[in-house]
Order: structure tokens, then sequence, then C-alpha cells
């Protein structure tokens, strides 16, 4: 990344653009949309990381087509919710300007973007970044702590702009957590691609994440893990997560092993018939444990045992199956579902 000279005779037009000289082709709110006939939904369109805009040089002729440049929606020139100017400007590998504040890239960190390179510049300096516009969005919302999520970026984007903040030395942990705008993004992408989401995490160390992932791991097949997936993850978080998975099927073990209590001997039903019930909750409780699932759910143990009770024509037997049943669903229930 180093400051960009061939920028400096467009730098007074960024300060000073006044509608005369000035096309937008975006939309006047930065949002595209979607026009549908009446009584049908509308679906919204995510925002438009940067808008086009052309520029009419003065010594350029009226008829000629101006310079096309693209400026970031949430980083613009000027903007009603910056409190001060802005005195720097990132430009993205993609040509995307993003106005910022020094002092926020400062915050974040002393080295992030290099911009103190650029700190004798007497003009708005402007750094040449490496990453793309849709990555540099996610970085500079996540330095200013708002959130990107209007903007929809993908998994990939968002886990890139990890790294990124890694590169910069920016102490994600302060930045990325599970509250945090980053952390709330990316967990939104848990449910579909959690092991990708867990082994971000492990790699960066990212506690809260990872925790908050693992509990959509748990239908996860463990062999399907490779060894660049392992390696990413890191073996503290890999062990963590096999840790898991053992974990809960001993306690699947532990919670299955009381059969339904007997109840005392009545002409109608002895202690021979009720040993039949002990019998088909030992057979259940084989078939339950050998299934070997961990994301075992209360309706997956019901629908194994609950037709036993076809099979009762004692009463008191068919009431000490399902005490016995939700006794098993609550412990069931209560098994740390997380690392």
């Amino acid at each position: 990344m180093e400051a960009y000279g061939d920028w400096t005779d467009l730098l007074p037009f960024f300060s000073g653009f006044t509608h005369s000289n000035i096309t937008n082709h975006a939309e006047d709110d930065g949002i595209q949309s979607t026009v549908s006939p009446v009584g049908s939904p509308v679906t919204p369109q995510p925002t438009p990381v940067f808008e086009t805009f052309s520029l009419q040089l003065d010594e350029t002729p009226h008829d000629s087509p101006g310079t096309t440049y693209f400026v970031s929606t949430a980083f613009p020139a000027h903007s009603p919710n910056y409190a001060h100017p802005t005195d720097i400007i990132l430009l993205s590998s993609d040509s995307v300007f993003f106005h910022v504040h020094r002092a926020m890239l400062q915050v974040a960190s002393k080295l992030a973007f290099r911009i103190g390179n650029a700190m004798s510049s007497p003009e708005i300096p402007v750094i040449v970044v490496s990453e793309a516009s849709a990555v540099l969005n996610i970085v500079l919302h996540t330095i200013y702590g708002r959130t990107c999520s209007g903007y929809s970026p993908s998994f990939e984007d968002l886990s890139t702009a990890v790294f990124v903040l890694v590169d910069n030395d920016i102490v994600i942990e302060e930045y990325i957590a599970s509250a945090t705008p980053l952390g709330i993004l990316i967990l939104t992408h848990a449910p579909r691609r959690s092991l990708e989401v867990y082994i971000l995490a492990g790699r960066h160390y990212l506690n809260n994440l990872a925790i908050t992932a693992s509990r959509h791991l748990l239908s996860c097949n463990l062999s399907s893990i490779t060894d660049n997936m392992a390696v990413d993850m890191g073996p503290i978080y890999l062990r963590r997560l096999f840790t898991l998975h053992s974990e809960r099927l001993a306690s699947l073990r532990l919670v299955l092993m009381p059969p339904p209590h007997p109840h005392p001997e009545t002409p109608a039903c002895e202690f021979s018939e009720q040993n039949k019930v002990a019998r088909a909750w030992a057979l259940a409780s084989a078939y339950l444990i050998w299934d070997s699932r961990v994301d075992l759910t209360a309706n997956n143990i019901r629908a194994v045992i609950t037709p036993m009770e076809e099979h009762l024509r004692c009463l008191r037997c068919r009431e000490n199956l399902r005490s016995r049943t939700n006794t098993l669903v609550l412990q069931w229930a209560s098994i740390k579902e997380t690392i």
C-alpha cells in the first residue's frame, strides 16, 4: 500500500463537488429498488458499495464524456454523519474511493493501511490498498463500529475482511465478538456454513464465535474434516470439537441406562410382565446409542420409544414409560451443546 500521486490532480474536485459538474448515476438513496406489480412482494436489493459519477472538468468540451470514477456510498467525501471532515482517501483495488478519518484508523492500529507513510503530504493523501471495495467496505465499517448488513456481504468477503484486519495489526478480539456488528454478520452464516465459521473462529482464536458455531456442528460428520481443515482451525479447537461429540455420546449412554421404574405387582401385571418393559427399553436404548447421533432431538427419542406403549396392556406400565421418557428428554436437553 502506498500513496498514489497520480490522483492528486483530481483532489480539488473531491472536496468541492457541485451539482453543475457532477452526474450521479446511482439511485438517490444509494439503494437499488425493485418495482413489482401491486400486490406482489418486493424484494429489497443490497445497498451498492459504491456510486458512479461523471466529472466534467472545466477545460474539457461540454459535449465530451466526463471522467468516470467510483465513490463509496458509506464513506463519501461529505456526509451528515461525520462530525469532522475526512482527511485521508483509500483507493481499493477495483478503483473505489473511500473517504475516511486517519484518527479513526489510528485508533484501530497505528499501522492500519500504512497511513503513517502519507502523514507528511500537504494534500489529502490517497492510499492505494490491495483489497477490493467489498472487503474494504466491511473492514472500514468494523473500524467505525458500524454494521454493513445492508450490503449483504458474502461469507467469503467477511472471512477475507478478518484476515485484512489481522494483517493491519488490528486487535480483532476487540472488533469481532458475538455481539459486535462483524461478529453478528459472521454468525448469520453459521446455520448453513457452520464448519467454515468454526474454522475461521478457531484460526483467529475468536472463542465466542467458535462456541456459537459449534452448536450447529452437532450433526457434523467429524470424518469429513480434512487435514487442511484441521490445520486451519488449529489443534485446540479441533480437540474441543471432538470432545464435544464424545462427551455428548457418553452422556447419552448415561441418561439412557436406567429403565422405567416397575410398579407393585398386581394380578393383571406381574413382575415377569414388567420385565418385558425393561427389555424393550434396553433394545430402544441400544438402537439410539448405535445410531450415535449427538444431534439427537426430543422428537427422535420419542419416535423410538413411544411406539412401545402400543404393546403394553397395563396402564401403570404405560404411565411409568411416559414418565421415564419425559425424564430422559429433559436430561438430554440439559446436556451441553457447545464446546
